[in-house]
């Protein structure tokens, strides 16, 4: 099992992009592990499935838009020790508010 002061050590921060690495993975299953500098954004996207955040370090912004009849972002501060959950197929983005590491599962 994986300490918080472990999955820290698992990834490095990239100047020019988000650094993503895959923990583990199946057909729908994902555990990712991803190190987003300040300012940096990924842009919006969508989960197949279900799915979770899980801040293990700095603060993120995790935009989302829940109704996919209109175009509304809820805008969520998530900070270290934070957990989002999210459901399938809506559209979220992340923007780096502080050196961030995050823990992203599908479930």
């Amino acid at each position: 099992m994986h300490t918080v002061e472990k999955l820290k050590k698992m990834i490095d921060f990239k100047d020019n992009q988000i650094n993503k690495r895959v923990l583990a993975k199946d057909d729908e299953h994902m555990a990712m592990l991803a190190a987003i500098k300040k300012d940096q954004f990924m842009s919006e996207h969508i989960s197949p499935v279900d799915a979770f955040v899980y801040i293990v370090e700095g603060e993120i912004e995790f935009s989302i838009n829940e109704n996919p009849e209109n175009d509304e972002q809820k805008v969520f501060k998530l900070k270290e020790g934070d957990i989002f959950f999210f459901k399938a197929n809506e559209r979220h983005a992340l923007l780096g508010k502080k050196d961030s590491i995050i823990l992203v599962v599908r479930i």
